[in-house]
């Protein structure tokens, strides 16, 4: 166990698979005290369990981005549990096969859960944490974007459009409250060998485009969800303390094309 997030409180959303899970595991290896929030009671159980049988500290909270009064449990559950808020990792997000659709034949309900869970539950995070944050003079916050965020990609309209949006939000709440002492950055991973990938497989649809991508990538093959959640850690950590505003691609070096 190092010691780079020790003793900080730390909100993952969607904690409990793919990258969340990961990023949470490994936060808690680095010192932090996790707040595993996630839908599925299931999956933030087994996370958070398994960190505390390996001696951290770990909490799970099964809540809903995209409804505000979960989002302030989750608060609540934070500073229970360390008494701050020092990192809201934004990582829960829809995407995928269900979600695969140009702007033609787009369906309006895939639009709006895609807007809902992927902008709207970002924003309402950041709403509760940063008077937290502002309170305490410090704080960070990164949010999880996607290659999606600066190209295009085949049948990714919606998906896409969330994910640059997520990417300027950053900026701008970078900007408005980095003179309070919070740090905003964005991560942008490529392709990751999670469950929700594996399954993606599955559907010839998602393989065929997962196929395409993966021709592409100087580096030929999906990243571990690990590897992704180490730029999580140093975007969170006191080592980044003079970075705020930035995005950091985690690709194999596909957006360098």
């Amino acid at each position: 166990m190092s010691d780079r997030l020790k003793d900080k409180t730390c909100i993952i959303t969607g904690g409990g698979a793919g990258l969340g899970e990961a990023t949470a595991f490994l936060f808690a290896e680095q010192g932090a005290q996790v707040v595993v929030m996630d839908q599925c009671a299931e999956d933030a159980k087994r996370v958070t369990d398994q960190i505390q049988a390996d001696g951290g500290s770990a909490v799970a909270v099964i809540a809903d981005v995209t409804k505000e009064p979960d989002v302030e449990r989750t608060v609540s559950a934070a500073l229970e549990l360390g008494g701050s808020i020092d990192v809201l990792v934004n990582n829960a997000a829809v995407g995928g096969a269900g979600y695969n659709y140009t702007v033609t034949d787009l369906p309006d309900e895939v639009w709006y859960r895609c807007m809902e869970v992927n902008m709207r539950g970002p924003t309402l995070c950041m709403k509760h944490v940063i008077p937290v944050m502002k309170q305490q003079a410090k704080g960070s916050i990164v949010n999880v974007g996607s290659i999606s965020s600066v190209v295009g990609l085949p049948t990714q309209g919606i998906y896409a459009a969330t994910k640059g949006a997520i990417l300027q939000l950053t900026r701008q709440v970078a900007i408005d409250f980095t003179r309070y002492g919070i740090r905003v950055n964005c991560i942008l991973p490529g392709g990751m060998d999670t469950p929700m990938m594996r399954r993606e497989l599955s559907d010839p649809k998602s393989q065929e485009t997962a196929e395409k991508e993966k021709a592409m990538m100087p580096m030929p093959r999906y990243a571990e969800p690990r590897e992704v959640a180490y730029a999580i850690v140093f975007l969170a950590s006191d080592e980044a303390s003079y970075i705020t505003g930035a995005s950091l691609a985690v690709d194999g070096g596909f957006t360098a094309q």
